[in-house]
């Protein structure tokens, strides 16, 4: 019989292929001495964090410079993204206050380009976490187990997957194509949708359950459309 650990493994390993069951099906460290049991998953999750809040400010910097340049719906998906990797940074907030630790705060250096080659910069961020930073996070979790903190990077790791396709091809298309693919970007009617459990963001609500978390689909917020600040 598979038992509840190695099936949550099989998860991370075989991402997409099944979502992964609520938090609270899964084993946590509850008692006093967290911080000194799982000092590596403590230390990891704090890299993780500022990945995600270095993107989360970068993305919403990002939309400000689509919108100023008239590009509104690429300010909305940087702003739709840029949400999403708040939900995953306050996630691992949560998990590291657990663990009994804390968060030291310190300036965020935001680099803005020209809205075509933020976009080139932010495919190459996103399949950077995709194909190389999730899963060493992941592997060097998996030293110490702790169920929480890796069920939250599998959330992460699956939220940047469902942006793949799309960063692959703003990746292609951000060079000379630029025009004609800001062009067909900005004639569309996007909705984005992302939900506040576990930072999945979608284009169309789904009907039941997020398709990452398993939540009821009432977790789900439609992000509106960013609007060009005035400081």
């Amino acid at each position: 019989m598979i038992s509840r650990r190695q099936l949550l493994y099989f998860s991370f390993l075989a991402p997409f292929f099944y979502p992964i069951a609520n938090l609270k099906y899964f084993a946590k460290a509850d008692d006093k001495n967290n911080g000194d049991r799982y000092p590596l998953t403590s230390d990891i999750l704090k890299k993780a964090y500022w990945e995600e809040m270095i993107a989360y400010k970068h993305y919403d910097r990002y939309s400000q410079k689509a919108l100023s340049e008239n590009y509104p719906n690429i300010a909305y998906l940087f702003s739709a993204i840029s949400s999403s990797e708040k939900i995953h940074a306050d996630n691992y907030q949560r998990v590291i206050v657990s663990l009994a630790s804390s968060i030291n705060a310190k300036e965020i250096p935001v680099s803005v380009a020209d809205t075509k080659s933020n976009l080139k910069n932010a495919a190459i961020k996103e399949l950077e976490k995709i194909e190389k930073f999730y899963p060493e996070i992941l592997k060097q979790l998996s030293l110490e187990s702790y169920d929480e903190a890796i069920i939250n990077c599998v959330y992460s790791w699956k939220s940047h997957k469902q942006h793949e396709e799309i960063i692959k091809q703003i990746e292609k298309h951000s060079g000379i194509f630029f025009k004609p693919l800001a062009k067909k970007i900005e004639s569309a009617k996007p909705d984005y949708y992302v939900c506040g459990i576990c930072g999945s963001t979608l284009e169309v609500e789904p009907l039941i359950s997020c398709p990452i978390c398993n939540h009821p689909v009432s977790h789900y917020k439609k992000i509106e459309m960013p609007i060009l600040s005035t400081n």
